[in-house]
């Protein structure tokens, strides 16, 4: 770190130790991440591990996901129908699952009149997988856009979404996810906005790599980097070309049950479990390439010219369709596991502390001022931690103590970079005052955390703080 950010840095810890009691010196003395997120109040918040203590006997929950992307096909291949058969062999065996669909691909069953097959998801929570899947997707029509603008153009689009699924299954859509790389963070904001979680998002925080909060949207996590190389356990996919072989389908089994051992070893919450692409019980290839080659939204009357995917046998639909069951009972009575729905989900894990606590947040001063890095606690994310931090100060300032606690705030991170140097080099507590006054001020106005803060010359950046 340059001398001039440690001499600052190093003034503002004193700043602040200097008016906090000293009981704790780390993160993980005096706290304790909810047995279950659904005791606490409140709503989303920014980069929270939803880490939790269990013990041995505890079940791991898990969540089943299928993607109905095909919005090419015409009725007669039979992908309606398989949609049906899915949800169906689920309902028969006692489980229940997590249908995500295209908005546009849910219209085709109203379309094509097949309320047999939105009957048949009645027992099942359905979600919107993306709006449309046609161009300009949700990177494209964000590019370019500031912050504000880019999560105004994703709410517009996802809220419709929305509720289209309202408007064919007759029932409030569960989730909003990703689609392919077809993502942005503006997404889950607009989950984050509509109180709905975000399935299959890319960011996920230590230690578990879990359930994690972003952009305000309790995330369900599809991959995620680590740290020092830690795996990720979060998601298992049971790919759809096992179904049809059965010698694929017994090796994949294998993995599966090791990969729950591991879940149960490592004391991981929770497992996003994706079983199926409906329309590959039919299919072998997906849609893309024949439907959107070189990412042109082609005419419906030129749909065939590019060919269209290839079809499995009669066989092997009849074998997929054996297998997938064969998996739905063995995870129905599968003594590890607790299968839960995505609403059940965002029931139990999807709610945050009111407050934060003063030993937390003496904890949290003692460890930031003790390492270089951006820490991450375990129940609150680094822009709650530092406006805590700040109404603390402010409190202290006011009424000469400290409070036994301070709201939590419904906060997200700066929108614009901070200044890397420090200009300001020491920091006296009447600054420190003045400074937290100035960063809770904005985030009351924006909902965000200011990058950066003072005067001309005398100006920190929140990274600083």
């Amino acid at each position: 770190m340059p001398q001039d950010r440690r001499q600052f840095m190093v003034s503002l810890a004193s700043a602040t130790l200097g008016i906090l009691p000293s009981r704790s010196n780390s993160f993980g003395e005096g706290t304790r991440a909810p047995q279950q997120a659904a005791r606490d109040k409140t709503a989303p918040q920014d980069g929270i591990a939803l880490s939790q203590e269990r013990a041995p006997s505890r079940r791991l929950d898990v969540a089943l996901f299928f993607d109905v992307e095909d919005v090419f096909s015409p009725p007669e291949v039979g992908n309606d129908d398989s949609i049906k058969e899915l949800a169906t062999i689920l309902t028969e065996e006692g489980l229940r699952g997590n249908f995500l669909f295209i908005g546009d691909r849910a219209l085709h069953l109203g379309s094509r009149g097949r309320r047999d097959v939105v009957e048949s998801l009645a027992p099942h929570d359905v979600g919107l997988h993306t709006r449309s899947a046609r161009h300009p997707t949700n990177p494209e029509y964000v590019a370019g856009q500031s912050w504000e603008d880019g999560v105004a153009r994703s709410l517009d689009h996802e809220r419709q979404g929305a509720q289209n699924i309202q408007e064919v299954f007759g029932k409030p859509c569960a989730a909003l996810s990703g689609h392919n790389v077809f993502d942005s963070p503006h997404a889950q904001r607009a989950a984050g906005i509509l109180g709905l979680p975000f399935v299959y998002c890319y960011p996920a925080a230590p230690p578990l790599y879990s359930l994690s909060w972003y952009a305000g949207a309790l995330g369900l996590p599809y991959t995620s980097p680590t740290l020092n190389g830690q795996p990720f356990r979060a998601y298992f996919e049971f790919e759809d070309d096992n179904y049809p072989d059965d010698e694929k389908f017994q090796g994949k089994l294998q993995l599966l049950d090791e990969h729950i051992d591991l879940c149960s070893k490592e004391s991981q919450p929770f497992l996003t479990l994706f079983l199926y692409h409906p329309q590959r019980v039919n299919l072998i290839d997906f849609i893309d390439t024949f439907w959107s080659p070189n990412g042109v939204n082609y005419p419906g009357e030129r749909w065939g010219m590019y060919g269209r995917p290839r079809r499995r046998t009669t066989e092997q639909v009849r074998t997929a369709l054996a297998n997938f069951r064969q998996l739905a009972r063995r995870l129905r009575h599968d003594p590890r596991l607790n299968i839960m729905t995505v609403s059940e989900v965002a029931r139990k894990y999807g709610r945050q502390p009111d407050s934060i606590p003063r030993e937390e947040l003496l904890a949290a001063a003692k460890a930031i001022s003790a390492t270089e890095d951006i820490l991450i606690h375990p129940r609150f994310s680094p822009a709650e931690m530092v406006c805590g931090l700040a109404r603390a100060v402010t409190h202290f300032g006011e009424a000469g103590q400290l409070p036994d606690a301070v709201l939590r705030p419904e906060v997200l991170g700066p929108t614009r970079s901070p200044i890397w140097h420090p200009e300001l080099q020491v920091c006296s507590f009447q600054k420190l005052t003045d400074l937290a006054r100035r960063l809770l001020d904005h985030v009351t106005t924006s909902g965000h955390l200011p990058a950066t803060l003072g005067a001309p010359l005398e100006r920190v950046g929140v990274n600083h703080l």
